[in-house]
C-alpha cells in the first residue's frame, strides 16, 4: 500500500495545507531528515505553515536532503529541492506550485553534459560522519572518498539519472538514484546501517558494530590513502590510565615504545630510533623540549595528550607535500570536531587512579609531609553546531594525577685485567614519584560559504611531575679496582674499611619538572568542484622547566659515610635480596655519623633550568583535480616557511661546599638535616634486610631552609658555577623554507604517486667565544690548571657569545603505487627521502645529564645531516567486517648516520670524573658510509563475528616487527609485538592487550671493558580495558596498566649478572563515563 502522503485524488497532485498564510519572510526552525521527497514535502509545509502544491507522478524515486536550522521557508525550500527535478513554478503569496523539470522528457532525450553530485555519509550505528567512505557512479569510473565531515563530491557526472554507490566496511552498502542536470549541482546524503550478524536481534548487532568503528575507519582510510598509512581512532583500544598519547599507540602494528621508568615517553616506527620520527596535530608541526630529550628533536608523550583526539595517523613513508625531516615515519594526531556528528554531543568521565603502592591511607614523603595516594581523574567534552549549521565548536579537557613508587637496585661490576668479575658497588633508590597532566583540546570550524571554511585548532598540555629519586651507594672499589677481599665472590662479599674507598654515600636526584605545550592552527580552505585550495598558520611553544630552589629545596644534598667495612650476602647473582651487615666503622644507623671523618667537598647543587623551543609556520597549498581521458588525476603544489627558536641553560647546576656554622665540613654542626617522619625503605621488591638497616634519608627541604636563613654556611663553587653558567647558555635559531609539486593519478584498480619537494636550511647557533690554548699560555694562564675565575673570565671574553652559521639546500622524491587486485586484497610499494638534521643539543654544544639513566650527553658541534631513503612494500588482505591481514617490509638507507651512545672519557670531554661520580659519559658521531635497516612487519585483526551467538563479539588482533641493522645500533630491540583479545556483548566490553620488547643494547660501543657491554632484558606489559554499559548514558570503566608488574632489567653481558633491577608497580584507573 502506498503512503497516504504519496497520491491525491488520482494522482494529481502532493498537497499539505497549513492552518494560516503566514509571512513568507519570517524565520522559522526546520528539521527534515534526508528522505522521498513525497514525505519531505508535507514536512516542509506544515514546520513551515506553508501550503504547498506538487506534482505526484514524477517523485517516485526522487529523494531531498536533510534541512535542518533557522531560516525563511523560500531558503528552505529551495535547500530541500537543490539536485531534484523539482523547480518552483509559482508563488502567488498563498500557495507555492512545484513543478517537474523532467516532465515530457525521457532519459534518453535529456540534455548532454555533466553536473555534480554532492552530500554527507552518516554511520548510524553512531551517530558521526564518516571519513573515507567510497562513492561511486555506477557504470562509469567517476569515484570519491568522502572527507572530514563525511562530506563527498562526485565531479563530471553525465546528465540524467544517475546510481550513485556507497560502501564502508562493515556496514551496509547504500545506492540511490540521483537525478543530474548538465552543469548543476545535485545533493544526496547517505546514512549507512550496520550490517546484523545476529538472527533477531537488531540491538546488539548495532552495539557490535559501533564497536569496532575505530577498526572499520583504519581499513577505509588505508584503502583510500595513496601513501603506506595506518590510522586507529583514539577509543579503539578502551579505556586508557592516564589518557597519554605512547598508551594507546603502544597498540599500534610496527609500533614499539621507549619508556622513562614508568612513563611512555618516545615511539618507534618499525623500530626504528624515536629520533627518526615527527609528531604532528592536525597537520601542525609539534615543538619539542621534553624531559630527558631537551636538546633533540623528536617529541616527547609528556608534552601530548590524547583528550580531544578523534584517530592518529601513521605514515609509513612521506609524500613531497609533508616536510621531510622523518625518515622513519611521520605521525598525526587528528582532532574531534563538532561537524563529526550528527546533533549537540556531551560527555564526561570522572575517576580515580592508583597504583599497586597506593592505599586509601596517606602516606609520608621524603618532604615529611603526608600525602594521598589516589588522585582523581576527569574528562569533559562537547561539542555542537550553530548558525544554521554553519559554525561548529569542539572543546575537550581532562584532568589526571597519580602517585608511583619507582624502586630499583643496581650492581656494577668490574671486569679486572686478571679476569676476575666481581661487583664494586651496589645501590638502592627509592623512588616516590608525583604526577599530573591537564590538557584541553578545542576545534572551531566556521563555513563562510559551501566552499570556503575558517578553520582553528588549538592544544594545550601541562605535565608535571616530582620524584624524590634517592640513590644510596654501598661503595667498595672502582671499574678498574675492587676493595672486596680476595675470596669475596659476586654473592658473597667481604669488604673490609678503607678511608673513602669504602663508604656508604647519598647521591640524590629530586626535581620538580613542569613542561607545558600548546598548538595554535588557523586555516582558511577553499573547496571547489575540482580546485582546493588552503593557506595554514601555525604557532606551536614547548617547555621543560626543572626546579628545585623554587619550590623549596635543593636537587643534591649528599652525604656520606667513609672508612666502613661491611659483608654482602646473596642467594644467586641475579638476586636482589641482599644480607647486609656492619663490620667496622661508625654505625650507619645513626644520621650523625655522617659527613664526620672525610670532608665530601661539593656537596649541595641547585639545577635550576629551563629549556624552551618556539615554532612558527606559514603554508600555502593547492590541489587541482583532471580527468585525462580514463585517467582520474589530482595535481598538489605548495609553499611554506617554517621557524624554530629553541634556547636552553640546562648543565649549568650551581654547588656548594656545606660546612655549617663552624666552617668545617666535617663538625658535628656540619651534618646534612635527615627526614624524621620519612624512612629510607625499598617497597616493591624483596632487598633482602636492607629496611632493617635504618639508613636515614637526607632532608632536601630542611637543607634548604638553612640556605634561606644562613647563606654563609654555604661555600659557592666560585670557578665551577661561572664554567658552568658561561658553557650552558645555549641558543639556536632554524628556518626551514619549503616547496613541493606532486602528481596522483587513477587509472582503474591502480593508484599512484610522484613528487619532488625542496627544502632549504638555514641554522645560527649561539656559542661562547673561547680563547685558544696558546692564547691562553701567552696571558700566563695554565689551561690545564684548575679553571678560576680570573682565568675564565679571560677565557670566555667576559660571556662573549658569536653565532655560528649554516645553510644548505635539499631535493627529496617520493612516490609509491597501489593495486586492488580484488575487492579485498590490496599491494603498495612507495619510497621517499629525507634528511635527519643535528639535533639543537649538538648545534648549540649543549651538555645534557639524564639523573634516571645516570648518563652525561656531551655535544659534537661538528656532526652533519643524515640523509636516508626508506622502501615500503606492503599486502593487505581485509577481512569483513572489519579486519585485516598484513605483511609489510621496508628498508632504510641511512648516509651518515648519527650514532648516539658513544661512550666517552669525561676527562678527554672536559669534565673531571668526579663531577658526576657514577656516570656514564657519552657523545655522538656521524658514521662513515651507508648504514641499512631493515624490517618486516606481520598484522592480523579480525572481528569473529562469523561465530554462534554470544562469540559474535569476539575479536582478535596481534602484530609481530622483526628488526635487521647492519650493525649495533643503541636501544633498539630486534623483535617487537603486541596482541589484545576483545570481547563486547550487550552492555559489556572488556580488552586484554600485551607488549613485548627482546633484549636490547644499550649503548652504541663494540665493548664497554669498564662494566661490560650492558643490556635491556626482554619484557612483556599486560594492560586491561573493560567497561559495563549501566543505561543508554551512563557507563562504568576500568583501565589497568602493566597489571601484572613486570619488572624492568638490565643485565651486563649474561642474563644472571643482573645490573639494574626497577619495579614500578601497577596502574589502574576506576570510573563512570557519561554522554548525552
Amino acid at each position: 500500500m502506498r503512503s497516504r502522503y504519496s497520491v491525491l485524488s488520482c494522482g494529481a497532485a502532493v498537497m499539505a495545507l497549513a492552518t494560516a498564510a503566514p509571512a513568507y519572510a519570517q524565520d522559522r526552525i526546520f528539521d527534515i531528515p534526508a528522505q522521498p521527497a513525497v514525505r519531505a514535502i508535507p514536512e516542509l509545509a506544515r514546520q513551515g505553515q506553508v501550503q504547498i502544491v506538487a506534482p505526484a507522478r514524477n517523485l517516485e524515486g526522487v529523494m531531498t536532503p536533510a534541512v535542518k536550522g533557522r531560516m525563511d521557508v523560500h531558503t528552505a525550500l529551495r535547500r530541500l529541492i537543490v539536485g531534484t527535478p523539482l523547480q518552483i513554478d509559482s508563488d502567488d503569496g498563498q500557495i507555492i506550485t512545484l513543478r517537474s523539470s523532467a516532465q515530457g522528457a525521457s532519459n534518453a532525450t535529456q540534455a548532454v553534459g555533466a553536473g555534480i553530485v554532492r552530500g554527507r555519509v552518516l554511520n548510524t550505528a553512531t551517530g558521526e560522519y564518516v571519513r573515507n567512505a567510497e562513492i561511486r557512479v555506477e557504470g562509469t569510473t567517476i569515484v570519491a572518498y568522502s572527507e572530514d565531515g563525511g562530506d563527498f563530491r562526485l565531479t563530471g557526472v553525465p546528465s540524467g539519472d544517475a546510481t550513485v554507490v556507497v560502501k564502508y566496511t562493515g556496514l551496509q552498502e547504500s545506492r540511490a538514484v540521483v537525478s543530474v542536470s548538465a552543469g548543476q549541482m545535485a545533493t544526496r546524503d547517505f546514512a549507512l546501517s550496520p550490517r546484523s550478524y545476529a538472527v533477531g536481534d537488531e540491538v546488539e548487532a548495532v552495539t557490535i558494530v559501533a564497536k569496532r568503528e575505530g577498526q572499520a575507519a583504519a581499513i577505509m582510510e588505508r584503502r583510500a590513502s595513496t601513501n603506506a598509512k595506518n590510522v586507529v581512532a583514539a577509543d579503539n583500544f578502551g579505556a586508557l590510565t592516564m589518557g597519554d598519547v605512547g598508551e594507546f599507540m603502544k597498540n599500534m602494528p610496527g609500533i614499539s615504545i621507549d619508556y622513562t621508568e614508568v612513563d611512555a615517553t618516545a615511539v618507534r616506527i618499525g623500530g626504528l630510533d624515536p629520533k627518526y620520527s615527527t609528531f604532528t596535530t592536525d597537520g601542525a608541526r609539534m615543538a619539542t623540549a621534553t624531559s630527558n630529550n631537551n636538546n633533540g628533536r623528536q617529541n616527547s608523550f609528556e608534552q601530548m595528550s590524547i583528550t580531544g583526539v578523534d584517530s592518529i595517523e601513521l605514515n609509513n613513508t612521506l609524500q613531497a607535500n609533508m616536510d621531510a625531516d622523518a625518515p622513519g615515519g611521520a605521525i598525526n594526531l587528528r582532532s574531534k570536531y563538532a561537524f563529526q556528528r550528527n546533533g549537540r554531543l556531551l560527555r564526561f568521565q570522572l575517576g580515580g587512579v592508583g597504583t599497586s603502592d597506593s592505599g586509601l591511607s596517606k602516606i609520608y614523603l621524603p618532604d615529611d609531609k603526608k600525602h594521598a595516594r589516589i588522585f582523581p581523574s576527569a574528562q569533559i567534552g562537547y561539542a555542537d553546531v550553530f548558525l544554521d549549521g554553519r559554525l561548529g565548536i569542539a572543546f575537550n579537557a581532562s584532568y589526571n594525577a597519580n602517585y608511583v613508587q619507582q624502586d630499583r637496585t643496581q650492581t656494577d661490576w668490574s671486569y679486572l685485567a686478571n679476569g676476575r668479575v666481581i661487583p664494586y658497588q651496589v645501590m638502592w633508590r627509592p623512588g616516590p614519584k608525583l604526577t599530573s597532566r591537564k590538557a584541553a583540546n578545542l576545534s572551531v570550524d566556521y563555513k563562510i560559504t559551501d566552499e570556503l571554511a575558517l578553520s582553528l585548532r588549538g592544544t594545550y598540555s601541562f605535565y608535571d611531575v616530582e620524584y624524590f629519586n634517592q640513590y644510596t651507594y654501598l661503595i667498595f672499589g672502582t671499574t678498574a679496582a675492587s676493595r672486596a677481599t680476595a675470596d669475596s665472590t659476586s654473592t658473597h662479599i667481604v669488604v673490609n674499611p678503607s678511608t673513602t674507598n669504602t663508604r656508604l654515600h647519598t647521591q640524590y636526584s629530586h626535581r620538580y619538572a613542569g613542561t607545558p605545550s600548546a598548538l595554535f592552527a588557523p586555516k582558511l580552505e577553499y573547496r571547489g568542484d575540482t580546485w582546493e585550495a588552503v593557506l595554514r598558520g601555525s604557532y606551536s611553544t614547548s617547555e621543560f622547566n626543572f626546579h628545585d630552589n623554587e619550590k623549596g629545596f635543593f636537587q643534591r644534598t649528599d652525604s656520606y659515610l667513609t672508612g666502613i667495612g661491611f659483608t654482602l650476602d646473596r642467594a644467586s647473582e641475579d638476586s636482589n635480596a641482599w644480607t647486609l651487615k656492619q663490620t667496622a666503622g661508625r654505625s650507619w644507623s645513626d644520621p650523625t655519623s655522617f659527613n664526620r671523618d672525610d670532608a665530601i667537598g661539593n656537596n649541595i647543587r641547585t639545577a635550576e633550568s629551563n629549556a624552551n623551543n618556539q615554532m612558527y609556520g606559514a603554508y600555502a597549498d593547492l590541489k587541482k583535480k583532471l580527468e585525462v581521458g580514463a585517467v582520474q588525476v589530482k595535481v598538489l603544489a605548495g609553499a611554506g616557511i617554517r621557524t624554530n627558536v629553541w634556547k636552553t641553560n640546562e648543565g649549568s647546576f650551581q654547588q656548594f661546599k656545606y660546612v655549617g656554622p663552624t666552617g668545617v665540613q666535617t663538625a658535628p654542626e656540619a651534618v646534612i638535616p635527615w627526614t624524621k617522619n620519612y624512612q629510607f625503605q625499598i617497597h616493591g621488591f624483596d632487598a633482602g634486610n636492607m629496611n632493617d638497616q635504618n639508613w636515614r634519608a637526607d632532608s632536601n627541604y630542611a637543607v634548604y631552609d638553612i640556605y634561606q636563613a644562613h647563606p654563609e654556611y654555604f661555600a659557592a663553587d666560585v670557578a665551577g658555577n661561572l664554567k658552568r653558567r658561561l658553557d650552558n647558555n645555549k641558543k639556536v635559531g632554524e628556518e626551514v623554507s619549503a616547496a613541493y609539486f606532486e602528481v596522483q593519478p587513477r587509472v582503474g584498480r591502480a593508484q599512484f604517486d610522484l613528487g619532488l619537494r625542496y627544502e632549504s636550511t638555514k641554522t645560527d647557533a649561539r656559542v661562547a667565544d673561547v680563547r685558544s690554548t696558546d692564547e691562553m699560555k701567552a696571558a700566563g694562564f695554565e689551561p690545564k690548571a684548575q679553571p678560576t675565575v680570573a682565568s675564565l673570565t679571560y677565557q670566555y671574553r667576559n660571556g662573549t657569545y658569536t653565532t655560528r652559521h649554516g645553510e644548505y639546500d635539499d631535493w627529496f622524491l617520493s612516490g609509491g603505487a597501489k593495486y586492488d587486485f580484488s575487492k579485498k586484497l590490496v599491494g603498495q610499494l612507495a619510497f621517499s627521502q629525507s634528511i635527519l638534521r643535528p639535533d639543537y643539543g649538538n648545534l648549540g654544544g649543549v651538555v645534557a645529564v639524564d639523573d634516571n639513566a645516570q648518563t652525561v650527553t656531551v655535544p659534537n658541534p661538528l656532526l652533519k645531516p643524515e640523509h636516508s631513503t626508506k622502501y615500503f612494500a606492503g599486502l593487505q588482505y581485509f577481512l569483513e567486517p572489519s579486519g585485516v591481514v598484513g605483511v609489510s617490509v621496508y628498508q632504510l638507507e641511512v648516509k651518515d648516520m648519527q650514532e648516539t651512545g658513544i661512550l666517552v672519557d669525561p676527562e678527554d670531554v672536559g669534565y673531571n670524573p668526579g663531577d658526576y661520580n657514577g656516570y656514564k659519559f657519552r657523545s655522538t658521531r656521524n658514521k662513515p658510509g651507508v648504514s641499512i635497516n631493515k624490517g618486516v612487519t606481520l598484522e592480523y585483526d579480525q572481528q569473529l563475528t562469523f561465530l554462534p551467538g554470544a562469540l559474535r563479539g569476539l575479536g582478535l588482533r596481534g602484530s609481530i616487527t622483526k628488526i635487521d641493522p647492519d650493525g649495533v645500533r643503541a636501544n633498539m630491540p630486534g623483535t617487537v609485538g603486541n596482541w589484545g583479545v576483545r570481547y563486547s556483548y550487550g552492555k559489556f566490553d572488556v580488552q586484554l592487550t600485551g607488549n613485548a620488547q627482546s633484549k636490547y643494547r644499550t649503548t652504541a660501543a663494540t665493548t664497554d671493558p669498564k662494566n661490560g657491554i650492558l643490556y635491556h632484558a626482554a619484557r612483556e606489559l599486560w594492560n586491561v580495558s573493560a567497561s559495563y554499559k549501566l543505561n543508554k548514558n551512563f557507563e562504568m570503566m576500568l583501565a589497568g596498566r602493566n597489571i601484572f608488574n613486570a619488572p624492568d632489567v638490565i643485565y651486563s653481558n649474561v642474563r644472571e649478572r643482573v645490573q639494574q633491577y626497577s619495579i614500578y608497580g601497577s596502574m589502574w584507573n576506576v570510573g563512570i563515563k557519561g554522554a548525552f
